[in-house]
Parts: structure tokens; C-alpha cells; sequence
């Protein structure tokens, strides 16, 4: 298997970290796109936007400001739910992720190295109007997205 490249293991960091915050609530459903089909809610999707690398001189160093946008969408029964999940993504976001080197294993058969880390310089929270699904049952939806600088380009 090829080694995965920086990019990858941030993706599969930011997956994670959604995965712990709510380890303890087995019903929850995250994957790692945008669900084609809500199978089931609550669901919590994670997808990653846009990746913008600028070369510059930054203080002493001259490597520049890589920053990234992570799209997580929350599909839930009522509309206080869908609020919970955001607002705990959103608190628990304030020290940024931890990127680990995947290459290594995964958790819980491996402890990967920490390799990397994520700061949070913005994010937003958007309520989006009531989904209607084929039999007829309300959900909710809301749109987390957090642009995060790169600590180590």
C-alpha cells in the first residue's frame, strides 16, 4: 500500500475527531461524504473543501500559510438535536485537531504518531431549512464549516 500523503491524513484526522466527540452516542451515523441517501438520523457527514497553499515570507518563516475548509453537515430528528451536534463540534473545535500518521495503523490496534496539527481560524454554523424524506418524516439539517491552518506547512 502507498503511503498517504499529508493531505489524506488530515482528512482522515478531521473524520476522527468527529468520531470521538461522539463515540458515546452509538446511534449517531458519520461518514465521510456528503450522504447520496439519509439512511439513517442522525447522520453527521464530513467532506473536505477547498485547500488553498500560499508561498510568502510569514515572520521567519518562509514556507507559507496552507489553509483548508471542511464542510460538516448534520441531517437530525428535531431541530434542538441538530443544535446540540453543532454546538458541541463548534465548542470542541477551540483547540483545533491533532493530524497522526495513519500510515502506521489506525485507531484502536495502533497508537499513530502525531504528526501534524489543525488550528481553527473560522468557523461558521448555518441552520438549513427542514428536509421532507420520501415517507413523509421531518428532519433537519445544519452546515457546520471550519477553515483550519495547517501548523506545520
Amino acid at each position: 500500500m502507498a503511503e498517504m500523503l499529508v493531505y489524506r491524513l488530515e482528512d482522515i484526522a478531521v473524520n476522527y475527531f468527529i468520531k470521538d466527540l461522539f463515540a458515546d452516542s452509538s446511534f449517531i451515523t458519520i461518514v465521510d461524504r456528503f450522504p447520496q441517501k439519509i439512511l439513517t438520523v442522525p447522520t453527521i457527514s464530513v467532506v473536505p473543501g477547498k485547500l488553498l497553499e500560499e508561498r510568502f515570507e510569514l515572520g521567519n518563516r518562509d514556507s507559507g500559510l496552507r489553509t483548508r475548509r471542511w464542510f460538516i453537515d448534520i441531517f437530525a430528528a428535531s431541530q434542538s438535536q441538530r443544535d446540540d451536534f453543532a454546538y458541541k463540534i463548534l465548542d470542541s473545535s477551540d483547540n483545533g485537531i491533532s493530524v497522526y500518521n495513519y500510515n502506521e495503523g489506525f485507531p484502536p490496534d495502533a497508537s499513530p504518531t502525531l504528526v501534524n496539527h489543525l488550528s481553527v481560524i473560522t468557523k461558521t454554523y448555518q441552520p438549513i431549512d427542514v428536509i421532507l424524506t420520501e415517507n413523509e418524516k421531518v428532519h433537519y439539517r445544519g452546515q457546520i464549516i471550519l477553515i483550519t491552518q495547517n501548523d506545520k506547512v
